[in-house]
């Protein structure tokens, strides 16, 4: 019982830095000067990936799942990742 509580509070804080991280990168990816919406791609996967990674998320877990999975995709096509 012990060690759930403590992987639990562990999991609490890696998912709250990981969202904290993304958020930093996402809003420090913003562009300058922008000519197009293209140019904000990278601060929105990084700022969607946050959203979809979220604990607090109404979502249920398929669809985090499917969001994430679309994200990666995403990340993946734009080169993010």
């Amino acid at each position: 019982m012990k060690l759930d509580k403590l992987l639990s509070w562990i999991e609490k804080i890696v998912v709250w830095f990981l969202i904290g991280m993304l958020c930093f990168v996402g809003l420090g990816s913003l562009p300058v000067n922008p000519t197009s919406f293209f140019d904000f791609a990278a601060s929105l996967y990084y700022l969607l990936a946050a959203v979809v990674v979220c604990p607090k998320t109404p979502l249920s877990f398929n669809k985090r799942l499917v969001f994430g999975f679309i994200a990666f995709f995403y990340g993946v096509w734009v080169g993010l990742i």
